[in-house]
């Protein structure tokens, strides 16, 4: 089928020269879809629909775009591609966009033991990507091994997962010593102090079955940056229109292939920041997601926490205003275990939480070996 041209061939529309008119930019609040605009929008996605997938590809290669990936992803960038031009050329602002400087992209390698549920992790690899927004471009990245304490030697199965020698763990700093490093690393982009970032991960494990009870083994405060983060197993299939899937699946479904080795904390996130790139090259708007609530328990007892999900939307043209870290103290306190001021949105909601409840979403975050499994799927 080939898209008529009213609507997607010919530019005559496009090219008026609505510039020399003075029109100031209309912007509507989300949810206000009055100006005629839209529905040109919904008639081009219609058509958009009823393509079969060469057609679109030749459509994308036609515009000088990515022709890469399956049906699902090429409509929605094809959409989105018209969604910009019509809306500029209507002098309609978009309600929103990412918030965010920099997207920080974290996938922890932890300590493990093979057919362990009761096995508690230790964080031996601590890897952060920097992606700067604006340029969508990597810019930088945090490396460090961490040595662990409670179980120093690591298991034949953790060696072979992560690809860690026992030499290199023994030679790394301790996680305190580590969190410092991080802390300095992040003041160098001055991060939540001036740039707004938020942290990217694959799942909610990061922050809550590895960070956190490191944290408390260590006698680190918590950082206010783990408390809130990005899933990007959520984001993507909420923005294509897909079955959620693990890095290897998300990187097939845009026609790539993982880059480095799995299980290797910066190959990860390396890869989870790729598929990034694609997202805000194809219009996806980044919001915060997911959020760790910490119940403080009596005297004595360890806190414990839940992973809440915010209700799902269309990041292609919401984001979650208001929630964006972007200023406060991104240092910790490495002199005892204090968890730190709690956010007003963390304490309210302490009362009725439980420690590892079934997940709403559908996730398991309570079984590392799932992890595994989930990031090779």
């Amino acid at each position: 089928m080939v898209l008529t041209a009213a609507l997607l061939g010919a530019q005559s529309d496009e090219s008026t020269d609505v510039r020399s008119k003075s029109v100031k930019p209309k912007v509507f609040k989300d949810g206000d879809y009055s100006d005629p605009v839209y529905k040109k929008l919904a008639r081009i996605n219609g058509e958009i629909n009823r393509m079969k997938k060469d057609e679109i590809k030749l459509k994308l290669a036609e515009l000088k775009l990515d022709t890469r990936g399956v049906k699902d992803i090429l409509k929605k960038r094809l959409k989105n591609y018209y969604k910009r031009k019509k809306l500029a050329n209507a002098k309609v602002q978009p309600g929103k966009s990412t918030k965010y400087n920099y997207l920080a992209f974290i996938d922890f390698e932890a300590t493990c033991e093979e057919n362990n549920d009761s096995y508690q992790h230790e964080i031996i690899e601590f890897p952060i990507v920097l992606l700067d927004v604006q340029q969508n471009k990597i810019v930088d990245q945090f490396h460090e091994y961490v040595h662990p304490t409670r179980n120093p030697r690591l298991s034949h199965f953790c060696t072979m997962l992560t690809g860690i020698k026992q030499e290199t763990v023994d030679k790394a700093d301790p996680f305190p010593v580590v969190m410092d490093k991080v802390t300095k690393w992040m003041k160098k982009y001055k991060l939540g102090e001036g740039n707004k970032f938020a942290v990217v991960t694959d799942g909610p494990w990061d922050m809550q079955r590895f960070l956190f009870p490191q944290c408390q083994l260590s006698g680190v405060t918590f950082p206010k940056w783990a408390k809130r983060w990005i899933n990007l197993r959520k984001i993507y299939s909420n923005f294509y229109e897909c079955r959620r899937c693990g890095i290897s699946g998300m990187l097939e479904n845009l026609g790539m292939s993982f880059k480095g080795n799995p299980h290797c904390g910066l190959d990860d996130a390396t890869n989870i920041a790729m598929i990034a790139q694609h997202m805000l090259e194809d219009g996806c708007v980044f919001q915060y997601n997911e959020f760790l609530i910490i119940k403080l328990q009596p005297v004595g007892s360890e806190p414990t926490t839940k992973v809440e999900n915010k209700k799902p939307e269309d990041t292609g043209t919401d984001s979650d205003e208001g929630q964006e870290f972007g200023g406060g103290d991104i240092s910790h306190d490495s002199k005892g275990p204090e968890l730190g001021t709690l956010d007003a949105e963390l304490a309210s909601s302490m009362n009725v939480l439980q420690l590892n409840p079934p997940d709403s979403s559908g996730e398991n975050v309570s079984d590392l070996l799932e992890y595994y499994k989930l990031q090779s799927s």
